[in-house]
């Protein structure tokens, strides 16, 4: 049975969580305190399987507490993270300090032994809310990102060609004979060209790849 070391400075929230891990059954809990350096004492001492920690303490913050679980010397595992923060700040912090999860206070604390169960498993267990956030930071990233490509990397070198061609006047069916392919395979190349460069037909398509140095 995994051990499990609570840190929480609020009495009342500790003792739900208390509650809701031997009311479980699934983890032996070893260990319940309300600071920083009452828990780096005992992760140094008994360190437990599972550190299940707020990140506002009274004389520290649970993300340094975090980071002790990379240190060799010491053998607690996993780390997730139970608190009333839901901002980017903190997640982002948190997750980058090794945690393997995040959950919000305001959740169903007898939800809290499904969780870690994940978190054992190698799941990632985060609240909703969280979750939605981590999912739109990501998709804006991926689109500052693909903006910051250069222009000629949009198309592939076989869809350029194609469209070079097609720059040319030449028709889907004298090109697909140029190149050896396909009629068809051609039609499937210059529909993604319209697509990658938002635009509806070729005389759009060679404007658009003109302006972009792409041709």
């Amino acid at each position: 049975m995994k051990t499990i070391l609570i840190v929480e400075d609020s009495e009342a929230t500790r003792h739900r969580l208390e509650e809701a891990i031997t009311g479980g059954g699934q983890f032996e809990l070893i260990g319940s305190v309300s600071t920083y350096n009452e828990a780096l004492s005992f992760i140094r001492q008994t360190p437990p399987d599972i550190l299940l920690t707020d990140l506002d303490l009274p004389d520290g913050n649970g993300v340094d507490l975090i980071k002790l679980i990379n240190l060799p010397v010491v053998r607690t595992e996993l780390a997730i993270v139970i608190t009333v923060f839901g901002d980017g700040y903190h997640v982002i912090e948190a997750l980058k300090a090794g945690a393997s999860g995040y959950l919000l206070k305001d959740d169903n604390f007898m939800d809290i032994n499904e969780a870690i169960s994940q978190m054992v498993e190698g799941g990632a267990p985060i609240s909703p809310s969280i979750a939605r956030y981590l999912l739109n930071e990501l998709s804006m990233a991926e689109t500052a990102t693909e903006k910051e490509k250069p222009a000629d990397s949009i198309l592939s070198p076989r869809e350029k060609e194609v469209l070079l061609l097609v720059s040319k006047g030449y028709t889907s069916k004298e090109i697909a004979k140029t190149l050896d392919l396909s009629y068809y395979t051609v039609r499937e190349y210059v529909s993604n060209v319209y697509k990658k460069l938002s635009v509806k037909n070729k005389m759009q398509a060679v404007s658009e790849a003109t302006l972009l140095g792409i041709i």
